[in-house]
Order: structure tokens, then C-alpha cells, then sequence
């Protein structure tokens, strides 16, 4: 059965007002020569490579983007094929460094992402209330493994903590084998019941129009 125009514009019509600090979904849906750093890619700023995205208010660090290429792939049926990422735990130079996602914004209450892994990594993702893993600690949290080798078995999770995060530390996860995609906040992911509702209203309103016709 295909949609009317007007039945699928219904379909975002029906969508709630989301209540948040702010609202993002990074996918890293580029092509990613390896060992680039996603950096400023999604703040208006720069990657390593020099690149830009949109400037969704969020900004990395010690972050690599990552993509299959001609020569090798790295992963399978992740949700944004063009790219995923990965917290590193050098920098160019061989010294150490932290792994951050900062929304100088905001995320209230919870952050959605995607991720595929080897091992169980306790600690993997912890969400705090300042910049750069400062402030009070809201919440560390656990990923655990979804395969037994390689990047390709993806799981959605969401990351639940009171009161605003500015900062998610995934120092934890690097070099523990876990590649990430699609973080949003969840203000950006509507639940399976409102997605039901939203299509319900759609198929509605498209009723109403084939009644109108006839």
C-alpha cells in the first residue's frame, strides 16, 4: 500500500515535542581515510583531515572515525554503513589520551547509541555533568559483548542518568575492541509506543482521505 503525500507528512506532524537540552543523532556517515579523528567534525569545526559536517553542538576527542575500503572492512550491518567510530587510547604521537563526546548544550536524562563488541568492557561509558569528564559523575556504564569476534552485531542501548550531561567519557572502551554509531540524544529517539502512535494517526488520516475520495 503506498502512503499519500499527505499521510506521510502526517507521520512527523503526529511526532511530540521532545523536552531536552538539546537534540542530536551523530551517525558518521562519511568516508573516513583511517586514523582520521572526528574532533570538530559535528561542532563547526574540523576533523583531522580537515572535513566539516553539520554543526550539531557536538565535539570529540580522541575519537577515530572509521569506514570499509577497497582494501580491508572493518565492519557489517552497522545502522550508518558510511562510517562508525572508534575511542583511541594514543594520540598521533604515540602519547595517551582520553576519549570524550562533549555537548556543551546538554543531554538530559539519557544518551542513545549504537554499539558492536567482542568483549564485555565494564565501564565502557561514563556520562558527567561538566565538559571533558568534570563535574559530578551521573552515571558509568557497562557494555556487554555482542559477538564473539569482529564489528558485526549491532545493539541499540540507552543510557539512562539523572540531570544533564555535558560530557560522556569512552576512555573505558578504548582499545578494548568496540566500535560505536549513532549517538542521540534521547530526546531524538522516539519510543516504540509514540512511533506506533505516530503511524497509527497516519493511516488514519489517510482513511479519512480515501473516505473523502469516495
Amino acid at each position: 500500500m503506498k502512503l499519500s503525500r499527505l499521510a506521510v507528512l502526517a507521520l512527523f506532524a503526529a511526532a511530540p515535542a521532545f523536552a531536552g537540552a538539546t537534540s542530536f543523532v551523530v551517525d558518521f556517515e562519511k568516508s573516513w581515510d583511517y586514523g582520521v579523528s572526528v574532533d570538530g567534525f559535528y561542532s563547526g569545526g574540523k576533523a583531522s583531515d580537515a572535513t566539516t559536517g553539520d554543526n550539531l553542538g557536538v565535539e570529540f576527542f580522541g575519537m577515530m572515525g572509521l569506514s570499509n575500503d577497497g582494501n580491508f572492512t572493518y565492519y557489517s550491518g552497522a545502522p550508518s554503513s558510511d562510517g562508525i567510530a572508534q575511542a583511541i587510547d594514543t594520540d598521533a604521537n604515540g602519547a595517551h589520551t582520553n576519549s570524550y563526546m562533549n555537548v556543551a548544550a546538554g543531554v538530559q536524562n539519557g544518551l542513545s547509541l549504537f554499539y558492536a563488541s567482542y568483549v564485555d568492557v565494564s565501564g565502557a561509558v561514563k556520562a558527567y555533568s561538566g565538559l571533558n569528564g568534570t563535574g559530578d559523575l551521573l552515571g558509568t556504564f557497562k557494555l556487554d559483548k555482542t559477538a564473539n569476534a569482529g564489528f558485526d552485531s549491532w545493539k541499540q542501548v540507552t543510557l539512562k542518568f539523572s540531570g544533564t550531561a555535558k560530557s560522556f567519557d569512552l576512555t573505558g572502551s578504548a582499545g578494548q575492541g568496540i566500535g560505536f554509531d549513532n549517538f542521540a540524544s534521547v530526546s531524538a529517539v522516539p519510543e516504540a509506543s509514540t512511533s506506533l502512535m505516530m503511524l497509527a494517526g497516519g493511516f488514519a488520516l489517510l482513511g479519512l482521505t480515501r473516505r473523502r475520495r469516495g
